[in-house]
């Protein structure tokens, strides 16, 4: 029998399948033709030597095709499934390394954008399905992931990624953006938000169990936002301040800010109190000084 070799990007994808479902039946696996493909044009027929409908640019005696049995074992698991991965990430030009797919009677190819076309040759592919390579060096050569162990997550493995996320600068900042942007339906007047679910608690959100400690939170975090921003806010009133002692032409202080100002300035729904606690804690030693600059 003529030597011949798998080009490597199909000993890959063999490969993954066996990871992916060890105990895979293997009884309709194939590569190198037999007498009735070699009678015939096909990927399955060694391209120096056989009847293949291309050729590589290299002289290895290559096949360009293989097969692989339908049956996996694996819970979850199903060859559409496999083929559904393999197909779409060619169709997205995440991966170029086919030319054809055939499963169930069915054919995608590369030739007319990787949708699913009725197929009608002798075998209907029922107990296998078939990936042809293409005969171009960068991809035959190609021996990168196929896309099907990273559909193929655990639990453990799951938990394991998102406990390593959630611990992540990026993991903790959308975190706090998701509990923080909770909206609890109804506004600071009890009128329900447009499209806001009202709390059916009828105490109150505040007073909910479940509810309670992320609204809380929430104030909290609008409290020491709204920190910063006042003092950005005391620090241009305090320029105001200094322009007026270098007799600068502007506005009196009095006039740029005052107490009621200031409160609407706050907004986000805080009551007065939960107002006056933001500006204690964010001005500190400075809220007196504030407090006579407000007031004046």
């Amino acid at each position: 029998m003529v030597n011949w070799t798998l080009v490597p990007c199909l000993v890959t994808l063999r490969n993954e399948f066996n990871r992916l479902a060890p105990n895979r039946d293997k009884a309709s696996d194939g590569s190198v033709g037999d007498t009735s493909h070699a009678a015939n044009s096909s990927d399955h027929n060694p391209d120096e030597t056989g009847n293949t409908p291309q050729e590589d640019s290299d002289r290895r005696n290559e096949v360009h095709a293989i097969d692989v049995d339908d049956r996996l074992r694996k819970s979850g698991w199903t060859m559409d499934r496999c083929v559904e991965i393999i197909v779409t990430r060619h169709r997205e030009g995440r991966d170029d390394r086919l030319q054809n797919v055939i499963y169930n009677r069915r054919i995608w190819s590369r030739s007319w954008g990787w949708t699913a076309r009725p197929y009608t040759g002798t075998s209907a592919h029922t107990e296998h399905a078939h990936f042809s390579a293409r005969y171009t060096t960068a991809q035959e050569s190609d021996t990168s992931p196929w896309g099907l162990l990273e559909e193929d997550v655990t639990k453990t493995e799951f938990n394991a990624w998102m406990t390593e996320w959630a611990r992540s600068a990026v993991g903790r900042e959308a975190l706090a953006v998701a509990v923080l942007a909770w909206d609890p339906g109804v506004d600071a007047n009890g009128h329900v938000r447009p499209g806001g679910v009202p709390n059916p608690d009828p105490v109150g959100f505040k007073n909910n169990p479940t509810f309670g400690p992320n609204y809380a939170l929430h104030r909290a975090v609008v409290a020491a936002t709204l920190g910063y921003e006042i003092r950005e806010r005391v620090d241009n009133v305090q320029a105001s301040v200094d322009a007026l002692a270098k007799a600068q032409p502007v506005a009196p202080v009095g006039m740029q800010v005052n107490p009621q100002t200031a409160l609407d300035a706050l907004g986000n729904g805080l009551s007065n109190q939960e107002a006056a606690a933001a500006l204690r804690a964010a001005l500190g030693d400075r809220a007196a000084e504030v407090g006579r600059l407000l007031a004046g």
